[in-house]
């Protein structure tokens, strides 16, 4: 109670005392006397000009201060949802209407914004629970009419709540029109300010205008085109306020929350519902997958925009095909254990103190409950325990060690394919160069591409058995390095030779040092040497981050990385990773990177093909990665 020890409301909500240096705040926690919980007001401001007090209404005031106290309890008497937050309670005090709702444990979604951006694929999280609430709203006939980033909860669990009904409904009663719909009349008896429907002249209009331009103030979720038209001077041919307004307001908080800006700008209320009204919205450039989510929910008539149902099935499409999260180079690895600790396992009630020997009694000391009473017998034994246990696993481990080396030595096999694709400490082992300036592999173990299909045979024939090839034009001697039908053991003039499948073209070196082979949607890239460690340093992580060949990659707008380690490749440093990401058209691409340092020098193999089809770049990058040498 000692936090709460400012004012009291309506002799039962005790505030908290404000800063000296500080109003007291608008929104607030406070306690609740009768049910001794904490809860969450909201302070809605009347006009100078309404009175305070319901009641007998006197004149225009008195009216516009019953409507809006009957449009906030009309908005809370919708039934709970695990969405919408819960209203408990509506009064009138010191000329503002407070609306008493539950404390959620969450943040404003326009303070989660505050702190950072917003990926497409949790926009679209956070979306879909706000429109699972919108869903349930409209089938009660209620247009939220208040879809902000201070109504939008992101709660710890990382679920989405949506606040600010009876706020909204209260504030735009006090503008003058009526939130309440039809049916919610009927089921009153009697619509609230008894049967008023809004302004109907030009003077009321202008007063109504005039009001929600300070009242709602320069937040364009607030403002779609059909509620700033209804502002404007053209306001008999604005067409009327439905579900459609909360779905422009969710897509331009999804813009605000991918882009980081609103799609207007909100320097002035008038400013702002005229450039609603007039001009499309910005670009939704950096929004990726959601952009074309965004741009149908931003357009001007209501009658284009998706419906609800259209556009939960975008959302729960975008959401199931979020790609797994990647910590990258955030990867913290996991010390090795130390072989010669072993851990120590205790059972319950075996961890006691041994009393000295000098001390001991026969009979133990009597404690306060009976089922804690030994023996002196029984107390020995189990201070024992423990000792006797860690030699039983000390000889299990050991019993286990010799079978598995047995097993391996007896029945294991001698030759067979390894998979190199394990943890950040894997290393990838490569044929040690054949003197005489021939460096064909001595041993064609393939390196496992994850399908059987694509697994090459083991090669009989010696290394040294082919003449080298020559260093004019690239030769064609797969046949003579078990490679299979679909790839052929290419000699370049550039100084490197690699599998390359059939069929594939070769472009010679451009002026980024880069020689291509293209074959349909993929593209193999080779950089043989153009960098040198002396230049760009001796770590071929860092040289990856910065390398050209992936300046698309870290250019776009939607993109991701995984994979990313070091290798020991036969006392040669390198790197690896695998990166996707979305080019200037759209298309979505994947790549597998190598980059090793021979000699001083850099050397990338890199191969690209379209997303969906990550097999097989991955197949084509294998089985160049695994062949790749320098000639």
């Amino acid at each position: 109670m000692d936090d709460y020890a400012g004012r009291v409301l309506a002799d039962r909500y005790r505030l908290p005392r404000p800063p000296a240096d500080e109003f007291e705040l608008v929104e607030t926690r406070a306690w609740d006397t009768f049910s001794n919980q904490e809860v969450l007001i909201r302070q809605v401001l009347l006009p100078e000009v309404v009175s305070a007090e319901p009641g007998p209404h006197q004149g225009d005031g008195g009216d516009t201060a019953h409507r809006a106290l009957e449009a906030a309890r009309a908005a809370a008497a919708i039934p709970d949802h695990p969405r919408l937050v819960q209203v408990f309670d509506i009064f009138v005090e010191d000329g503002s209407v407070w609306i008493v709702s539950e404390l959620v444990a969450a943040r404003p979604l326009a303070a989660v914004l505050a702190d950072k951006r917003l990926s497409p694929y949790r926009a679209a999280e956070v979306a879909s629970d706000v429109l699972t609430a919108l869903r349930v709203l409209h089938a009660h006939g209620w247009v939220h009419r208040n879809v902000t980033g201070g109504t939008v909860l992101v709660c710890d669990d990382g679920r989405a709540m949506l606040s600010g009904l009876a706020v909204g409904a209260a504030q735009e009663a006090l503008c003058g029109y009526n939130p309440v719909p039809v049916p919610a009349m009927a089921g009153g008896g009697e619509a609230p300010g008894g049967g008023w429907e809004g302004p109907h002249s030009a003077l009321e209009l202008e007063r109504a205008r005039q009001a929600r331009l300070t009242v709602i103030g320069p937040v364009t979720e607030r403002w779609a085109p059909e509620q700033a038209t209804a502002v404007h001077e053209n306001w008999q041919l604005a067409p009327p306020v439905g579900p459609a307004a909360d779905l422009w307001a969710l897509g331009s908080l999804l813009f605000r929350s991918v882009q980081g800006h609103p799609p207007f700008p909100e320097e002035n209320t008038a400013e702002l519902v005229q450039l609603v009204i007039a001009e499309p919205p910005a670009y939704a450039e950096e929004c990726g997958p959601l952009r074309p989510v965004v741009e149908s929910l931003l357009r001007q008539d209501p009658e284009e925009r998706p419906d609800a149902e259209e556009l939960r099935g975008w959302l729960r499409s975008l959401v199931r095909s979020a790609p797994e999260p990647d910590l990258g180079l955030s990867t913290v690895p996991v010390p090795a254990d130390d072989p010669h600790k072993l851990p120590v396992v205790r059972r319950r009630g075996e961890l006691v103190r041994r009393r000295k020997a000098a001390a001991a009694d026969p009979v133990p000391a009597p404690s306060a409950h009976g089922r804690h009473k030994r023996t002196k017998e029984r107390t020995q034994r189990s201070a024992r325990g423990p000792r006797s246990l860690g030699v039983t696993l000390v000889g299990l481990v050991l019993l286990l060690m010799v079978a598995a080396v047995l097993y391996a030595v007896l029945f294991m096999p001698r030759g067979g394919t390894g998979d190199d694709e394990g943890a950040a400490g894997a290393t990838r082992t490569l044929p040690a160069q054949v003197p005489g300036g021939d460096d064909r592999p001595q041993s064609t173990k393939p390196r496992n591409t994850g399908s059987p299909a694509t697994k090459a045979p083991r090669s009989s024939a010696p290394a040294t058995s082919a003449p080298p090839p020559t260093r004019s034009t690239p030769a064609d001697d797969g046949a003579a390095t078990g490679l299979g039908g679909d790839f052929r053991l290419r000699t370049d003039p550039e100084g490197f030779r690699l599998a390359v499948p059939n069929g594939w073209q070769r472009t010679g070196r451009n002026a980024d040092g880069q020689v291509r082979y293209t074959g349909g949607d993929y593209q193999l890239l080779v950089v043989p040497g153009r960098d040198t460690v002396a230049d760009k340093g001796s770590d071929p992580i860092v040289y990856q981050n910065d390398e050209p060949e992936l300046a698309g990659f870290r250019a776009s707008g939607w993109s991701s990385a995984s994979g990313l380690r070091r290798l020991d490749m036969g006392g040669i440093s390198a790197a690896e990773g695998e990166f996707s990401w979305s080019d200037a058209s759209g298309r979505q691409l994947f790549a597998r990177n190598l980059v090793m340092i021979r000699d001083g020098r850099y050397h990338v193999v890199l191969v690209v093909g379209p997303d969906g089809r990550r097999a097989d770049v991955k197949r084509y990058f294998e089985k160049a990665a695994e062949t790749y040498r320098t000639t």
